[in-house]
């Protein structure tokens, strides 16, 4: 029969195409790993920073609670709350270095008190989070 196709070779999927297309599935996720695999590494980083942040502003929370602005503070009893090596109750690993800023020579002031958060292996030269409020001291 002159002027008939056979059609039959076109049905289908051929194995020519599957090895295609399994190459081009292969490419696309070799180049979306890094991305996900970086996507990864930031979130865990996230995670750890609003740990040490949530920790520190807790820190800081306890200070202003036990030395209130409308109350008469004394700058000792301020500086006692300094300290180094305070652990995060919800065993994190991470710890706190409080730090109070020398006392002024007249009153009344402000001193600054700074909360330190780092990792309880690292260097304490090197902090996840480092934040700072000022307490109203109205005597030495």
């Amino acid at each position: 029969m002159a002027g008939t196709r056979d059609t039959r070779s076109d049905e289908g999927f051929g194995l020519v195409e599957v090895v295609v297309s399994m190459l081009l599935f292969a490419v696309i996720a070799v180049a979306i790993l890094p991305l996900a695999l970086q996507a990864s590494v930031l979130s865990a980083g996230n995670r750890d920073r609003a740990s040490a942040q949530s920790f520190a502003a807790g820190q800081l929370a306890d200070v202003r609670a036990a030395h209130p602005d409308d109350a008469a503070n004394s700058c000792t009893a301020l500086a006692d709350a300094a300290a180094t090596g305070v652990p995060d109750d919800a065993d994190t690993g991470l710890v706190a270095d409080i730090a109070v800023d020398t006392c002024p020579t007249s009153y009344p002031a402000a001193v600054t008190v700074t909360v330190a958060v780092r990792d309880a292996d690292a260097d304490p030269g090197s902090p996840v989070v480092e934040m700072a409020t000022k307490i109203v001291v109205t005597a030495p």
